[in-house]
Order: structure tokens, then sequence, then C-alpha cells
């Protein structure tokens, strides 16, 4: 992974998707977002070449692509690491994790290598409302921006550079994506819609680029690719269908990949939100059909 510099004291290492770095002026740094287990030789790597040694890691939210890694440095260096209030409840214990991760068993919880990487009993939390925070001294701006997890933030370098995690994603990455992933859809597109009022000078998105000026054009995009989205899944129900019926002709419409069990259980939490949301919005009716919860053509469809 290649260390390239944004602006001051603000970097980000180059691989499959970006990790942030704030360099101190005493060999140490701040990592944003240092990502899956995959990522941690690379990144450690590319640290070593610089003369690096991580004194915290902050995460915009905690899936695992963003926060897999967060607990192994903890460990090895003894960096902070830092969640946004939501985020760090999370992953707190396995309980909290497993109330996150609903469909899953609680085996697959303890069971599953990379869901145990993430919990992360000592993780210092910023508490839900709080815009600002520091770590290892340096002042970061906390943007509130959730949707895609339950408290995903942004963090505003005193570079005025936006570390913006998963809240929009660049162009090449939304045209090749299914279907975003989102945890709660009206706060999702209020958070895209949020994003047009900031003045950064810069945006490091981890999937994957870097925004230099206003980012309104991009987060409009990212607001109508989820849209469009939203109209292909409500356009599938011409007729009552069981949920599981209506994530099914989701899946063959969009060819979404399965293949195995846990990846089934990974895509009903991401086509929950959509139908929910359409539910929610009047698209959709939440009916009971033969006693399983199933969805209609709902008054906004019909209109």
């Amino acid at each position: 992974m290649e260390l390239i510099q944004v602006k001051g004291n603000t970097y980000y290492l180059d691989g499959p998707q970006l990790t942030g770095v704030y360099r101190l002026e005493d060999g140490r740094c701040l990592l944003f977002d240092p990502g899956s287990g995959k990522l941690r030789a690379p990144i450690e790597e590319a640290l070593g070449k610089a003369g690096l040694t991580p004194a915290g890691v902050i995460l915009t939210h905690m899936h695992y692509d963003h926060h897999e890694n967060s607990r192994y440095f903890r460990e090895k260096y003894g960096a902070a690491v830092v969640l946004p209030q939501l985020e760090a409840d999370i992953v707190r214990c396995e309980q909290s994790l497993k109330n996150h991760l609903f469909n899953f068993t609680m085996g697959l919880i303890r069971s599953t290598k990379r869901l145990q990487s993430l919990i992360c009993p000592d993780a210092q939390a910023i508490p839900l409302g709080q815009t600002q925070a520091e770590v290892a001294g340096v002042p970061l701006e906390v943007v509130r921006t959730p949707g895609h997890a339950p408290d995903h933030s942004c963090f505003i370098t005193p570079d005025n550079v936006c570390f913006a995690g998963d809240v929009l994603m660049t162009q090449d990455i939304l045209k090749d994506s299914m279907i975003p992933f989102v945890f709660d859809m009206t706060d999702d597109l209020a958070s895209k819609e949020k994003m047009k009022a900031l003045s950064c000078d810069a945006y490091i998105l981890s999937h994957k680029g870097v925004v230099t000026g206003s980012i309104a054009a991009l987060a409009e995009e990212n607001i109508q690719r989820v849209l469009g989205q939203l109209r292909a899944c409500a356009a599938l129900v011409q007729a009552p269908m069981t949920y599981s019926a209506f994530y099914a002709a989701i899946i063959q419409a969009m060819d979404l990949p399965v293949g195995h069990p846990a990846r089934a259980l990974h895509l009903e939490r991401y086509l929950r939100p959509y139908v929910e949301y359409l539910i929610d919005r009047g698209d959709l009716m939440l009916i009971d059909l033969d006693g399983a919860p199933a969805v209609a053509p709902g008054e906004a469809f019909h209109g």
C-alpha cells in the first residue's frame, strides 16, 4: 500500500479500499478505518516504511471491512480504539453483536473468526450528540451521518479533510454496486443530503477515492442510485409475496451472488431495510400470508 498525502498531515493508504492516516509530529499516527484482516500486513508494511506507529484507531462504523483490524492494533501497539457511541455499543460483547446481527445464530457469532474479531469491549465511545473528539492530542470534528450504520460518523481533521467512511461511494463503485447496504434508509438518505452542506477541502471515501471541492453532485448521485434501487424492488411486487419470496425475487432480478448460507443471511440483512422503507413509505403494504409476514402492492404503488 502506498502512503499518499492529501493535505498537511492528512494522508491515506491506497489499497482495495482507502485507510486514512493522520501524522503526528513524533512518529505516531492515527488510523481511520483500517479495514479487514487481509489489509493488516500491507498497512503495517506501509507504516513501517514511513516510520509511523499507530497511536489511535478511529472508526466511522463497526462493519468488518472497516473495524476488523482495530483490536489487533490495540493489542500490538496500545492504540486507542475509538467509535461513535452506538457503534461501540454493538461491539462490546457477543450478545450485543448478536443483537445487531439479528438473523445470525449465536453459534455463528461465537465460531466465526471474522465476527469474533469485531468484539472490542474496551473501545472508547464518542457520546451521542458530541461533535468534537480528541484522540492522541488531535482535535477532530465529528459529523454524525447515521443510516449506513446506526451511528456512522465522518471525521474532519485539522487540515479540513473529511474521512467519510461509507456515507457515500464514488461513481465507479456506484456503477458496480448491486444494492448498497443501509441500516436505516430514512437516516441514510438524510445523511447523504447532509453531506452536500459540508465545506471541506477534500473528502476521503473508503470505497474508493478522494473528492476535492464540493461533494454535492456525488451525494445526489448516491441518493438517486438508492432511489432507483427502491423503485426496482417495489416493482417486483405485483401480488402478495412473503418476505422470503420477495428476497428471492430481488436476488434473482439483480443476479446477486449467494452460494453459501452465511452469504444468504448477509443478503437478508442487506434487503430487509429496503423492504421496511417501502412499507413505511406506502409503496408496499405489510400483510399476513398464511401466518408469514408478507408484502403486497401499496396505495402509493397504485397511485
